[in-house]
């Protein structure tokens, strides 16, 4: 980043990094400072340490299993040679450092030629009230969401400055923390982005080494024993209330009709991929498109079992659609704003403390998606009816 870059983006960011400070010393006042997600990297960090058991143990809640590749195991070992106080406090500032630089990735990704002022920073004010609630759970809990988007906007960015090398390596450890990420994987297939591919093959097998080294003789039962935690992590996706495939069950099931669970699966991975196919038809030869890709992201919470705080990672998504909206003429803006202020509901009141915890569940367990889903679905009607409208033009 540019000196100047830095100075505008610290202008206003220095506002940002007060918050999280502030919020960090009312946890403590309050007691609350807890990090629980943390807590599961961190006891399975020491778990893999002394040679204890790593899955199929709650670490600190009775939720808290590990269920991430034992790769990604080795840079939280640090922080097991800490006390869990001080390694918590540490990871926090951390975490906080990486949403800052969250902000600013967002800024050159979608804002690469606008400089640091109040049009850049009104985008991203609005962003970041809409997942205020993701943002301040992903803080609380302690979890890796924000850097796995981090991370994936990097490695989105790198490819289209053609440094194969470095989106490789940074995909490999997106998978390996998750392999929700995987979405992307067909699409880099279908822009034959070949070289990013080696490049993760070489660091997933890179990371493999380490953990080898590091327990040789755990190696293969851990990853064994990892495999069984994802399988039985998402055994009843039409159960995930957030998931299209429950919305299918419920709409089937109005209808008097029924499917089985991986019916239910297909059928809504199908609607996905034909949806999301007919959004990039028209630039379906044009090679790599950063957005084309970025928009899969907010598939995953949709489509996988994942907790609210994942939802996080449609955050590039609804950027798009706000940056999109802002170019419709005054009528188009107020609609849009309608939308998106009634889509933000479920994402910023999904908390007992402000609306009760029976109407805070529903938000929570299945208005989230809902809301997601009808976000894309709407953008993808928008798409279509441009394209469209594009079409009958050109052939007038």
């Amino acid at each position: 980043m540019l000196k100047e870059e830095f100075k505008y983006f610290w202008k206003g960011a220095r506002w940002f990094a007060l918050l999280p400070v502030l919020y960090l010393v009312l946890l403590f006042i309050n007691h609350r400072f807890q990090l629980s997600d943390f807590n599961v990297y961190y006891g399975a960090a020491d778990a893999l340490m002394n040679g204890e058991q790593v899955y199929g143990k709650a670490f600190g809640l009775s939720s808290g299993f590990y269920k991430y590749s034992p790769e990604i195991l080795v840079p939280f070992l640090p922080f097991a040679l800490l006390k869990y106080d001080v390694a918590a406090v540490v990871f926090y500032l951390i975490n906080t450092g990486i949403i800052l630089l969250l902000l600013n990735e967002i800024k050159q990704t979608f804002f690469n030629s606008y400089k640091w002022g109040r049009e850049v920073w009104f985008f991203l004010i609005v962003t970041v009230l809409f997942f205020g609630d993701q943002l301040e759970r992903e803080l609380f809990l302690g979890n890796v969401n924000a850097l796995l988007l981090l991370l994936t906007l990097w490695a989105v960015r790198s490819i289209e400055s053609k440094q194969h090398a470095r989106a490789g390596l940074i995909y490999a450890v997106v998978l390996c923390f998750k392999i929700h990420f995987l979405i992307l994987l067909p699409y880099f297939i279908l822009k034959k982005e070949w070289k990013v591919l080696f490049y993760t093959t070489v660091g997933i097998i890179g990371m493999a080494i380490t953990l080898f080294i590091c327990v040789p003789n755990r190696f293969v039962v851990l990853h064994s024993q990892w495999l069984k935690a994802v399988q039985a992590h998402n055994v009843q996706l039409d159960h995930s209330p957030n998931t299209i495939y429950f919305f299918i069950q419920r709409v089937l099931s109005s209808m008097h009709m029924a499917v089985i669970p991986i019916a239910a699966v297909l059928i809504g991975l199908g609607i996905a991929a034909v949806a999301y196919l007919t959004f990039i038809w028209k630039k379906i030869g044009m090679g790599f498109q950063s957005k084309e890709a970025l928009v899969l992201l907010a598939l995953i919470p949709v489509l996988t079992h994942t907790d609210t705080e994942h939802f996080l990672w449609a955050m590039p998504f609804f950027l798009m659609m706000l940056i999109t909206i802002s170019t419709w003429n005054q009528k188009g803006k107020m609609f849009g704003s309608a939308i998106l202020v009634l889509a933000s509901i479920p994402f910023l009141f999904n908390s007992p403390d402000l609306v009760g915890k029976s109407f805070s569940k529903i938000l929570d367990e299945g208005g989230i998606g809902l809301s997601l889903v009808l976000l894309l679905l709407l953008s993808l009607l928008y798409r279509s009816v441009k394209f469209f409208r594009n079409h009958l033009v050109q052939v007038g």
